[in-house]
């Protein structure tokens, strides 16, 4: 379910979602240079949510280099009108350069989006963002009500979040303009949305973000922590296999330039690891014969159960059905 105060023309993005190659980009050839490219910032958290992947991972944590940053900047800069969204296994605001980094992807003349669980967030970084005209900050966050949220997003407090997204909108709206663009998505167990409704989420939410969306939440990647275990059954995600599309539109460069197949690994493992930026490019990369196998084996062939780190993912998320039925 996804839902735009001002019409989806509005979005900064817009652009790429109504793109005629965008979620069927596996019935075309291969794009020379991806939609996006993912970069984590860093893959330290300061949460500790019930769905994600970071408690599975063990191997090393850290910051984005300037020197990893402006390569990826450098390469991107070449192949319009390709965007950045900061994302990864980490929270970005946690790392220390995190709004001179903003600023140098925008100065470059970038796209840029921001995942945030939005908890670190202050005045100063929200002003940073306007004056460096950031295209859109997305709240992350889980379930329909407080109560949801946190049970969910561990660490965190619903009053204390949502703080933060009113102090987005709040500044914003005093130094003027329409940016960053405002956006939340939440994720749902089949209970919580029988115990909700989408509907009063979206009039709560509505003042303060220009774009809210409702998706599922799977804890397939999760299954085997003891304290996912008793809500497996409670998932509404169809485990079903379709093509991946993802694999088709972008590609990740994690915080020490490793860049990936897929961002769903929290641990790095080598066999999702198609090179470093050090050293190759993000188009070589793009194009080498270990991501073109993998398009076919899950972007084409849907063998998903014989790769690792698709065996768990069901990509049916259905927020960008709007543009799919209109353009």
């Amino acid at each position: 379910m996804l839902c735009y105060k001002n019409g989806e023309r509005s979005d900064p993005f817009f652009y790429i979602y109504s793109d005629p190659g965008w979620l069927r980009d596996y019935d075309r050839p291969v794009r020379d240079f991806p939609f996006w490219v993912n970069i984590e910032s860093t893959n330290l958290c300061n949460l500790d949510c019930i769905f994600c992947s970071r408690q599975l991972a063990s191997g090393p944590q850290g910051f984005m280099s300037d020197e990893v940053l402006n390569l990826i900047v450098k390469e991107v800069q070449c192949h319009p009108p390709a965007a950045l969204r900061i994302a990864g296994w980490g929270e970005p605001l946690l790392h220390p350069r995190f709004t001179d980094h903003v600023r140098r992807i925008k100065d470059a003349g970038l796209k840029l989006k921001v995942y945030t669980n939005g908890t670190l967030l202050t005045r100063e970084m929200v002003a940073a963002f306007i004056e460096a005209g950031l295209d859109e900050i997305q709240f992350s966050m889980q379930g329909l009500t407080p109560e949801q949220y946190e049970f969910n997003r561990r660490r965190s407090n619903f009053e204390h979040f949502k703080s933060k997204v009113e102090l987005a909108a709040g500044t914003r709206s005093r130094l003027g303009g329409d940016r960053p663009f405002l956006s939340l998505l939440t994720s749902v167990l089949r209970s919580e949305l029988e115990e909700a409704d989408p509907q009063a989420f979206i009039n709560e939410w509505s003042p303060l973000v220009d774009k809210m969306a409702i998706d599922w939440t799977n804890l397939n990647f999760v299954r085997d922590c003891d304290r996912v275990r008793p809500l497996l059954d409670d998932q509404a995600v169809d485990m079903t296999y379709r093509p991946c599309v993802d694999i088709f539109l972008a590609v990740e460069v994690n915080y020490n330039g490793a860049i990936e197949i897929c961002g769903q690994d929290a641990d790095q493992t080598p066999e999702h690891i198609l090179g470093n930026i050090l050293e190759m490019s993000i188009h070589q990369a793009w194009h080498s014969d270990k991501m073109n196998d993998h398009r076919q084996a899950v972007g084409r062939e849907t063998r998903h159960a014989q790769m690792p780190i698709c065996r768990h993912c069901y990509h049916n998320t259905s927020k960008y059905d709007l543009f799919k039925d209109k353009y």
